[in-house]
Parts: C-alpha cells; sequence; structure tokens
C-alpha cells in the first residue's frame, strides 16, 4: 500500500544523514572528546516524491481497465470442493479361510498333493454403494499363511475377476512345515495399483461381490505329511489402502451435509473503517459436477462476515430457496466431461450490494448435496474418476463507480533511526506533505506509535487534510487539488520511536459527492512530496 510504502521511505531516510547533518557529525568526529561543544541545529530534507494510483490500493491482478480508463474490479476464489473422499470409501477388508480334516485321521497325503481347494466369493462392505467395477490408483493385497502341517504348504489365491496390471490373475505364497504348537508362517503382497476388479462375481449378477479360487498344495519336494484334524491351514487376504482411479455402479441416495464453513475473502484485507456505496454489483455462482450422479445442491446459508466489525450480511436471492439441480457427468471412457450450472446475482434480483457493502473478510456457507434424488435412474450405472469432484465457485465483477465515506485504509511501517534507544540526538521534528490530488476523495490522514502487540501507544496529530480533485460536469475530475499537511514529533514521540514499535498509518477517504457515485480511471493518482526537518542535538547524547 502506498501509505506504508510513504512511511517506511520516511523513517529509512531518517536513518541516514542528509549532507549538512552528515558534514556535522564529521567535524564533530574530527574533535577531541574533551573539546565537545553542543548545539542546536534544524536539518530541512526532501524525503521523498511518489505518486499513488488505483493500482497502489487494489492489486494489479483483480483489475481491468477498458478504453476509456474506467476500471473493473474482478475477484475469483473457490467456495467449496467435495471429493472422492467424501463420497466412496473403500475400507481396508480381510478375508479369512481355514482349513483343517473333517475326521479325526490320521491320513497320509504325498508330496506335491493339492491339499485343498475352495471355490468361494468375497464381498466387500461398502455401505449403500453398489460397485459393479472398480480400478485402482492405489492398495495393495496382502496373502498370509499359517501352516500348522508338517510339510512345506504353497499357497494360491486366484482371482478370476481381477486383471492385475501385468494380465495375472493370481497370487501364490509358499510356508515352511509346522505344528499345531509350533505353526509357520509366510507373507506375500502384491501392489494393486492399476488393477481392474469385476464385482459382478461369478455369475455377473451381483454387486461389490469378488469370486475367489483358493488352494493350498503340499510341497513337492517335501517328504508328504500325516495329518490330523487338529493340522489345518489358514489363509488370510487382505486388501489395504485402496483408493479408487475409477469405480461404476450405483452409488446409492443419500445426503451429504456440509456443515456451516468458512472461507477468508481477501478482497477488502486493507480497510480498517467507513462505509462504501456501490452503485453495480455482479456476482456469478458456478457449480461443476464431475460426477457421473444427478445431485441436488440445497445452499442452507450464504453470508458475508466482517469480523472487523461484527456485521453478518445474509444473502437474499431464490437461489437460497430451493434446490439446485446438477446433471451428471459425461464419462468418455478415459476421463469425463462435468455439467457445469451457472447462477447470476445482481442488484436486481438480490441484495448482493449490501452483501458486499459489508466489507466482508470472510463468507459463510452451509449446504447439502443429495445423491441420486430420483433413485438409480442409470441402472447401476453411476460413476466417478479419481479427478472428480463437486466444486463451486465464485465471481465478482463491481465497476469502480463508488461512494466512499470515511473508507479506511491501515499499514504499519517501523522506523530505522540513527543511534540507539539509550543514545540518540534527535529530539523534536516537523513532517510536511505537498500533496497534488487527482482522485474524486478526501483524505483524513491519521498517524499513531503503535508497541508491538499494535496497541496505540501515542497519536501524531496531523495538521489539515487531502482536498479532493475537483469534478467536471461529466463526473470525472477536471482538475487535480494542491495541499499541505503537517506533522508534529514531539521528544517523547521520538524517544517512544526508538523503542520495540512502529508507526500506524490510516488513511480515511471520502468522495467529495456523497450523492453520486463517481467513477474511478486508471489514469487518476494522487502525488505526495514529504520534506522533515528535526532538531538535531550536535555533541549530544548520541
Amino acid at each position: 500500500m502506498y501509505f506504508a510504502l510513504l512511511m517506511m521511505n520516511v523513517t529509512t531516510r531518517l536513518g541516514v544523514a542528509s549532507g549538512p547533518l552528515c558534514a556535522l557529525l564529521l567535524l564533530m568526529g574530527c574533535r577531541k572528546e574533551s573539546d565537545r561543544a553542543r548545539w542546536d541545529v534544524d536539518v530541512l530534507t526532501p524525503l521523498v516524491t511518489s505518486s499513488l494510483t488505483i493500482r497502489d490500493l487494489i492489486p494489479d491482478s483483480l483489475l481491468s481497465t477498458d478504453a476509456d480508463g474506467q476500471v473493473t474490479l474482478f475477484y475469483r476464489t473457490d467456495l467449496f470442493n467435495v471429493d472422492l473422499d467424501t463420497l466412496l470409501e473403500a475400507p481396508d477388508t480381510a478375508f479369512v479361510y481355514a482349513y483343517s480334516l473333517p475326521v479325526s485321521g490320521p491320513l497320509n497325503f504325498p508330496a506335491g498333493i493339492n491339499f485343498f481347494s475352495q471355490n468361494d466369493v468375497q464381498r466387500f462392505n461398502l455401505g449403500d454403494v453398489a460397485l459393479r467395477r472398480l480400478v485402482l490408483r492405489e492398495g495393495r493385497l496382502e496373502l498370509e499363511m499359517t501352516n500348522m502341517v508338517t510339510s512345506g504348504v504353497i499357497g494360491q489365491l486366484e482371482l478370476p475377476g481381477v486383471i492385475f496390471p501385468d494380465g495375472g490373475t493370481v497370487l501364490s505364497t509358499s510356508v515352511g512345515p509346522g505344528t499345531p504348537t509350533n505353526p509357520a508362517f509366510s507373507t506375500a503382497q502384491r501392489d494393486l495399483a492399476g488393477s481392474s476388479f469385476d464385482l459382478r462375481g461369478p455369475l455377473y449378477d451381483e454387486v461389490n461381490t469378488l469370486q475367489t479360487i483358493l488352494g493350498a498344495q503340499l510341497d513337492p519336494n517335501g517328504p508328504g505329511a500325516s495329518v490330523t484334524n487338529l493340522d489345518s491351514v489358514i489363509i488370510k487376504a487382505s486388501y489395504v489402502g485402496l483408493v479408487p482411479q475409477y469405480a461404476k455402479g450405483y452409488f446409492g441416495s443419500r445426503v451429504v451435509t456440509v456443515d456451516p464453513e468458512i472461507s477468508t475473502l481477501g478482497l477488502f484485507d486493507a480497510v480498517v473503517a467507513g462505509t462504501l456505496d456501490l452503485d453495480e454489483a455482479t456476482l456469478r455462482i458456478t457449480v461443476e459436477n464431475g460426477l457421473g450422479m444427478d445431485i441436488q445442491v440445497a445452499l442452507q446459508q450464504f453470508s458475508s462476515v466482517n469480523t472487523r466489525t461484527g456485521q453478518t450480511i445474509e444473502l437474499e436471492h431464490s437461489i437460497l430457496q430451493g434446490p439446485i439441480n446438477l446433471n451428471r457427468a459425461l464419462d468418455l471412457g478415459n476421463g469425463f466431461t462435468p455439467s457445469l450450472y451457472q447462477n447470476t446475482l445482481d442488484i436486481g434480483n438480490s441484495n448482493i450490494d449490501l452483501f458486499l457493502e459489508n466489507l466482508p473478510d470472510q463468507l459463510g456457507y452451509a449446504l447439502e448435496l443429495r445423491l441420486n434424488p430420483l433413485g438409480d435412474v442409470s441402472s447401476g450405472n453411476d460413476f466417478l474418476y479419481f479427478e472428480s469432484r463437486i466444486r463451486a465457485g465464485l465471481e465478482l465483477e463491481v465497476p469502480l463507480r463508488l461512494i466512499a465515506n470515511s473508507l479506511t485504509l491501515e499499514s504499519f511501517a517501523s522506523p530505522e533511526l540513527p543511534g540507539t534507544e539509550e543514545g540518540h540526538a534527535l529530539r523534536e521534528g516537523i513532517l510536511k506533505l505537498y500533496t497534488t490530488n487527482g482522485f474524486p476523495m478526501q483524505a483524513e490522514l491519521e498517524l499513531a506509535i503503535v508497541d508491538a502487540m499494535d496497541q496505540v501507544l501515542s497519536v501524531i496529530p496531523i495538521e489539515g487534510s487531502i482536498p479532493a480533485g475537483i469534478l467536471g460536469p461529466n463526473g470525472l475530475v477536471g482538475t487535480p487539488s494542491e495541499g499541505e499537511l503537517m506533522a508534529s514529533l514531539s521528544p517523547d514521540q521520538v524517544d517512544l520511536l526508538y523503542g520495540d514499535t512502529r508507526i500506524r498509518i490510516r488513511a480515511a477517504l471520502t468522495t467529495s459527492s456523497q450523492s453520486q457515485h463517481l467513477r474511478i480511471l486508471d489514469s487518476y493518482a494522487l502525488d505526495v512530496q514529504v520534506t522533515a526537518a528535526f532538531n538535531y542535538l550536535v555533541n549530544g547524547d548520541e
């Protein structure tokens, strides 16, 4: 901000001796300690010349200028995102298979015999989500074996409905011989990233179901084994850390609640007081649906929050009176095209002007997402990708035609003065500000010395104000105005500046007319030249 830069330059230059002051310091340094004399000098020094434009008050990235130099504020931000984690969770799942003789035995089995074989299905618990197909982005399959048979065993898990990235469908592991009192253990695992799961089961008529063929073979190179009903083989298959890349099926008819949330709005951060009246404002709310299902969004709350004043303004518009219907995205086979919804709010159909004139630094909202409100209308063909999400954003467009009343901006600067808190020779001073103002706003400046917690220690009174530029018949500034301001620094205030303090600068801006919205042009500028006159005690306590 200009005012912060201005004071920063002022205080920085105070730390560099001007030409006359530097000469005095050199002469003082050449005298013997016993010959030091003491006298006052007044040094007048031009410190800085600078120019303030609208682009110093509002970031350049938020401004657009037309051919006539009229300025419009554009602001875009995301409002909320609902992604895959909220809509589909694939919990870690383990399936355990145990085999033992159905009779007491013992029975003798030769080496290499298929000890047992079991054709089964695994059903994943996914709540009301009914998946027919799943492609994994991340995850692993862990196969653990516990062997109580006195021969090594080779275990195998075949998944006919799964295609691993290498084309295989089998995971195997082997375990050494064991006994019921001293079983042997082994573990194998398979990275499932890129694996495709057909979850329709062996007859292709189910959901969340995976066919499995489990087998165990005695080590062909072993001695065989004599087995009783106390000897068993236990196989545990665990699916861990599953992250879908693609899922297809029916995702249920349910409601996802987004509790009241706060989103930071970095548009009016520099404003600490005052009021603003806008002539025109447009707010476009866009909702993007990247999910392959119909969705209704019920926006229950949308508010403008000014934490500085404690004031909250609720948005009034038909968008809050009924659900927003979002069409499903389009599945392209290797990606998707989201559906888009947009609604435009202006001062004719909403209270968007009051909403923004609250100068919010936060936006509050709460909503409900109703998935498949009409049920399974896709016959099990809902889909989502890892990148799928419901995303809402807003775009604000405000032509800068306004009425401002003591609209106050604030900034801080840290002084860098010669000497130390215990030893310095600056005693008091006067700042003079010569101004040329091309804005249709007058400005009242306030300087204050604040501590590390920004608590005011002392106010530096400023004499006069910066007059507004003179308006022509077309409502534009035709003639800039001239002005001069003064501020005095007392000895106590100079001492404060040598402590752990900063200077707070506030500028209260008021348009020259309180009944007419005035246009702000890109060419408007406020030029300021600052000079400083300081009383300096030569050979003082410096």
